[in-house]
């Protein structure tokens, strides 16, 4: 993880960006070793004018600001929401003739312009703040064409997103950073990125195979409950370092900035977890000071996410007094158990003083952890053992408790050898004693083999019917993730059809129009045929698209919680929604909504989650059902839908009908069935009557029937099981 590392960097740019410098054309003549920050002479406009990206326009009356400074120290950023900057600068005729590329850092949706031209386009600008996406380019390197003349121009276009000024300049530090850099400094600087993520992935994998280790170690021994905190412990530091190690391929500012915040939050939170563990591993009664260390870990991160000047000491502080807290448990095993706790106490020893170390020289010395030591920053060197130190300890700590029973077993088994050699060098004196002893002994070995049996069968029928609830109980998660592991190829398959459709199209009516009038029209065909070919490969990929978000929702969890609903209001509501969702996918579809609800039902206990997804799934078939019949009866068919409600002796009724096509009697019997469908391709997955009937058979235990008269109605009837009143209200459990 660079959690340090990030650190530094902030704190380097809150110190070089402590004051904004009055506007400028500054000038440059070489290429420094770490390349040219360009952060002096910008002049800034709010507005939205095309023209401010021409070279020719004069700034002189734009207001001057450093757009590297964080965005509380730039409201005039915010109060625009959209506007300009421009920045003008010399080059030596000799940096005119590199190669200079452009890296752009930034926390905006932006367009880039060099010299009057757009050269490149981040995230969607839109003066609606609510529709702006903000952009994380990277810093990826943009080749940038000089002019001949020494004065260059660059012009920044921007929307800004307003949710940024929510969180702390530590996770949004500046608005916008611009740096010139020649192709040796973008080279190294991807090196030291390759070894910055390599360090993360070597961390992931240590803590993630740790964690397999010790959930094995649990599996094994449950009795010991370190080895399950353990196991959270490193999973969560596996998370951490996953996140931090892929932060940059997220370009999506909001998701980065999401993914950024679950790696802290991990991070301090598996640390209170390896305290937990050794409370568990050396038997130390839960105190005030472990739960302590809770508040401070949910304090810390609300400084750390939204306190705008705390920086990084937050997180700093908190990993001292958690790492402090770790050092005095092992302490204090120590004086019990003597060598044997000695080792987590190094390890924890190690990680406080290499953070100690880490923490000085970034407060007073932060450029000494830039340098390298066989290829290696410094700053890695301290952070990667500091992370790990502990962990192996703990290992370690294990494995000796493993070797030391297994010696404490080779000397049992000695004193057995011992004792046997006695028996035999006795068994002649106590023949007759020995052979009573033996029948004595095999009857009893007999009954309590017999008892083993016993107890082995048992448990052998009890594992049987473990491993039946769990192969149950995971196949709904099996169900998903065979499902998002087909919805990304998927995915590729629409995209690149869709690419291939439009190149086909650019092809068509630019490329073959070159082409002699003999050799067009063949060419013209050909290029038809792959169009249609494509397009037919699209329309099957959004069936299997709508397939997989079937089995998504098919297989989707639910707390399942009960409330008293008032399922007259739950029916109302959905069937509004419903009939607007198809009015908007069909602008002149109009129908007739009739509702007869009783208004003494009352309060019903049930999911209203789950049964809001059952009267969905029935109101869009019958809207479904008599648009279709809509279609083929014409003006004189009028389309209705009639939603009843009642109460009869313990059940309540729903009942969903409509005066549409109905459905066919040779199919009726599959419409329970997943994956079955009347619907055309991309209209429907046929999960939806499926998921139905097991949410009011299986989870409410009710009933869901079906009437229907083909080319004339179709009635759906949910019946749910009612109870005695609760508080004297309408309640019913189900």
């Amino acid at each position: 993880m660079k959690v340090l590392v990030l650190f530094l960097l902030v704190f380097t740019i809150e110190v070089a960006s402590a004051q904004i410098r009055p506007a400028a054309v500054a000038s440059f003549r070489q290429m420094p070793a770490a390349g040219i920050v360009l952060d002096q002479g910008w002049q800034f406009h709010a507005g939205d004018n095309p023209t401010w990206a021409e070279v020719t326009i004069d700034e002189r009356g734009w207001q001057s600001i450093n757009p590297t400074l964080s965005l509380r120290h730039l409201p005039q950023i915010e109060q625009a929401g959209t506007g300009w900057l421009r920045l003008r600068f010399r080059l030596s005729p000799e940096l005119r003739r590199q190669a200079l590329l452009l890296r752009i850092f930034q926390y905006t949706a932006s367009e880039i312009y060099f010299n009057g031209h757009l050269i490149r386009r981040y995230g969607t600008l839109s003066p609606d703040p609510q529709q702006v996406h903000p952009y994380w380019p990277d810093g990826e390197p943009i080749e940038l064409l000089l002019r001949d003349q020494e004065e260059q121009v660059l012009a920044v276009r921007f929307a800004h997103w307003p949710h940024f000024a929510l969180f702390s300049d530590f996770f949004v530090p500046g608005f916008l950073q611009a740096r010139l850099e020649g192709v040796e400094q973008v080279v190294k600087s991807n090196q030291q990125e390759s070894v910055y993520k390599t360090a993360d992935m070597l961390l992931m994998g240590s803590f993630l195979l740790l964690s397999m280790l010790h959930l094995g170690f649990y599996i094994y021994n449950s009795a010991q409950r370190a080895n399950f905190f353990f196991t959270l412990y490193t999973l969560a530091g596996a998370i951490s370092f996953f996140c931090t190690g892929f932060l940059d391929e997220i370009q999506r500012l909001e998701l980065r900035l999401g993914v950024d915040i679950l790696s802290y939050i991990c991070l301090q939170t598996g640390s209170v977890l390896a305290v937990r563990a050794l409370y568990s591993l050396f038997r130390v009664r839960l105190g005030w000071i472990y739960w302590s260390l809770w508040a401070a870990n949910f304090l810390s991160l609300v400084l750390l996410i939204f306190g705008s000047q705390a920086s990084w000491y937050p997180t700093v502080g908190f990993m001292l007094l958690v790492t402090a807290e770790q050092l005095r448990l092992t302490l204090g095993a120590l004086r019990q158990t003597r060598q044997a706790a000695g080792i987590i106490a190094a390890g924890f020893a190690i990680s406080l003083v290499l953070l100690l170390v880490f923490g000085f020289i970034a407060r007073y010395y932060g450029p000494l952890l830039m340098v390298e030591v066989l290829s290696i920053p410094l700053h890695t060197i301290l952070t990667f053992p500091a992370f790990l130190s502990p962990v192996l300890a703990i290992s370690l700590y294990l494995a000796r408790q493993f070797a030391l029973a297994s010696r404490l077993l080779e000397i049992k088994l000695n004193q057995v050898r011992m004792l046997s050699r006695q028996m035999l060098a006795h068994q002649q004196e106590k023949q007759v004693m020995l052979a009573q002893q033996n029948e004595t002994l095999e009857r009893q070995v007999q009954l309590r083999t017999a008892a083993l049996q016993r107890t082995l069968n048992n448990l052998q029928a009890t594992q049987d019917q473990l491993i039946q609830s769990e192969k149950m109980a995971s196949l709904g998660e099996l169900t998903a993730g065979i499902a998002h592991e087909i919805q990304n190829p998927l995915n590729f398959v629409n995209n690149f059809a869709d690419v291939a459709v439009e190149l086909l199209a650019e092809l068509n009516t630019e490329t073959l129009a070159a082409l002699p009038e003999p050799a067009q029209e063949p060419a013209h065909e050909l290029v038809n045929e792959l169009t249609q070919v494509l397009q037919k490969i699209h329309q099957h990929g959004e069936r299997a698209d709508s397939i997989v978000k079937g089995m998504l929702e098919h297989s989707r969890l639910s707390s399942g919680e009960r409330q008293p609903t008032d399922l007259n209001a739950l029916a109302d509501e959905f069937l509004r929604l419903s009939y607007h969702g198809l009015r908007a996918k069909y602008k002149d579809f109009n129908a007739q909504l009739t509702t007869d609800f009783d208004t003494k039902l009352g309060l019903v206990e049930v999911a209203p989650q789950d049964i809001g997804r059952v009267l969905l799934n029935l109101f869009n078939n019958a809207f479904y059902a008599i648009q279709q019949r809509q279609a083929q009866a014409g003006d004189n068919y009028k389309p209705e839908v009639t939603v009843r409600t009642r109460r009869s002796a313990g059940f309540v009724q729903i009942t969903v009908r409509d005066n549409g096509t109905g459905i066919p009697a040779a199919i009726l019997d599959k419409i329970y069935q997943p994956f079955f469908t009347t619907k055309p391709t991309g209209e429907g997955t046929g999960l939806g009557l499926s998921l139905s009937y097991d949410i009011v058979t299986k989870q409410h235990k009710g009933t869901l029937t079906v009437e229907t008269r083909e080319d004339h109605f179709t009635a759906f009837t949910v019946s749910l099981p009612t109870g005695e009143p609760v508080n004297g209200q309408m309640a019913y459990q189900i």
